[in-house]
């Protein structure tokens, strides 16, 4: 290979590398995320929310919950301690219309308030405590993780996951909550129809539900990849 083309490859990756450090440095200022993210949403204003399994965020002390301004500094406002975030681990984050996040994993508490794998933080980073309180149970959330979330444009909740109930109600690996956190009818018509882990839902055009995971459905010779109608057929 020619010398002069060789130096030039040389010079193009050094400038690449260069260009790609500063460009993440740019947006996380060090050191960055002390942990795993393992969900992202992008707010209208450009705001990121991240959630994951972390203690720090920018050299700040926060709990696998947090929020970046469109430059990649702290959101200091947004669950602003670690003991604002979750006790836990976050695999799914959804922006409701209003400003609201839901954000689900594997938890106990949300912000101090006792609520199980599933939570709402309101625009202002605080908790919404009424979420689910309507149905009148004492745990509110689900009985296992949950690893998948959806809004549909009404604002309802479709949730995936490896539970059974859901606000102690029968939900088996998929559920619909309603915008203020009360249990919606089944997302399918046999709420105890699917029996394994859903890892990703996803609302088609016609607002059908598509989910994915590990996991079979009764009565269906397919697994692991499900397509309900809007009502749950």
């Amino acid at each position: 290979m020619p010398l002069l083309l060789v130096l030039l490859l040389a010079l193009s990756s050094s400038v690449f590398a260069q260009s790609s450090v500063e460009n993440r440095s740019a947006f996380t200022t060090e050191p960055g995320v002390q942990g795993e993210v393992n969900a992202i949403a992008i707010q209208p204003d450009g705001k990121v929310i991240i959630g994951g399994r972390f203690n720090s965020v920018n050299g700040q002390p926060r709990g696998s919950l947090a929020r970046l301004n469109p430059d990649g500094t702290l959101d200091m406002a947004f669950a602003n301690s670690f003991e604002a975030g979750v006790n836990g681990q976050v695999f799914a984050l959804a922006l409701q219309a209003d400003g609201s996040v839901i954000v689900g994993g594997t938890f106990t508490q949300a912000n101090s308030f006792g609520t199980y794998n599933i939570a709402r933080y309101k625009a202002d980073g605080t908790v919404d405590q009424t979420f689910g309180a309507g149905n009148g149970v004492a745990s509110p959330g689900t009985d296992g993780p949950v690893f998948a979330l959806a809004i549909q444009p009404d604002g309802k909740v479709v949730l995936g996951g490896s539970f059974s109930l859901v606000l102690g109600q029968p939900r088996r690996s998929v559920a619909r909550l309603n915008a203020d956190g009360t249990l919606d009818a089944p997302v399918v018509s046999d709420p105890q129809a699917v029996s394994g882990t859903v890892k990703s839902v996803v609302l088609d055009t016609k607002n059908a539900l598509v989910a994915g995971g590990r996991f079979s459905v009764q009565k269906q010779t397919a697994q692991n990849l499900l397509k309900t109608s809007p009502a749950g057929n």
